[in-house]
């Protein structure tokens, strides 16, 4: 009885079933960015099934980003490709749950990045090294901003790591993008002297500058050792009078 009770428990529901289905035609890209699904009574004869259960099944979709609702005489399910913003944000709110410190975060960080730092190097395009020139370019202009610093500075991490050609890698970077944008912005406040700030915000540019440099060439080796000397100094600098420090109060 206890184990038909849990084979009970564990079958899936009607509409959870037909938003499988739809996920995986937009896995595959049967169902591209942009597109409408077909509408109600096709969907419904399609799959066979009740107008509330393929309602269950779309209300299911749209709680993961991968449908979005426009109304009027034009709207429809809107097919939404998956993006890791979602995830991320997900992810961020479970961290500051299990009251992780920003110590922990950012030693996760200086295990990701530099890995990445010698595959970007390896995997390196034009294309690629056009958008790191790109980031950096609008680092330059953002060095004199303490409010537009951060976010910049906290991209050009995340493109290392995004461009990489890990996309398992990316999706950690992306996790932790949102933390390190906002750990920086906090530390950038609490620095009232301009020209310090200003100081640290040109160190870490040239570093970032040298990188490229880097990647450029193909230096793969060198990239990765820049890169982890990089964030074990910058870790360490940023964390030594707040380590301790949760999540959950940096977003509080």
């Amino acid at each position: 009885m206890i184990g038909s009770q849990s084979e009970t428990i564990g079958t899936p529901t009607a509409g959870q079933l037909v938003a499988d289905s739809i996920r995986r035609k937009i896995v595959l890209g049967e169902l591209r960015d942009g597109d409408y699904l077909p509408n109600e009574a096709q969907l419904l004869q399609n799959y066979g099934v009740s107008r509330p259960v393929l309602r269950e099944a779309i209300r299911i979709l749209q709680s993961e980003d991968l449908l979005k609702i426009r109304r009027g005489s034009k709207g429809g399910a809107l097919v939404s490709a998956p993006n890791p913003e979602p995830i991320a944000k997900q992810a961020g709110a479970l961290l500051q749950y299990q009251h992780t410190t920003l110590v922990d975060v950012f030693r996760t960080r200086a295990i990701i990045e530099p890995p990445a730092a010698r595959l970007l190097a390896e995997n390196r395009t034009p294309e690629v090294v056009d958008r790191l020139h790109t980031a950096l370019q609008k680092e330059a202009e953002s060095i004199e901003s303490a409010a537009t610093w951060g976010p910049a500075h906290a991209h050009f991490h995340t493109l290392v790591v995004e461009l990489s050609g890990s996309n398992t890698l990316a999706l950690f970077a992306n996790i932790m993008s949102e933390i390190t944008r906002a750990h920086t912005q906090a530390v950038i406040a609490r620095v009232h002297d301009s020209a310090e700030r200003h100081q640290g915000a040109e160190v870490s540019h040239r570093v970032h500058r040298k990188l490229v440099q880097l990647v450029a060439a193909g230096k793969a080796d060198e990239a990765e050792k820049l890169w982890r000397k990089h964030l074990e100094e910058t870790t360490e600098q940023m964390l030594r009078d707040q380590g301790s420090r949760e999540l959950l109060e940096l977003f509080s």
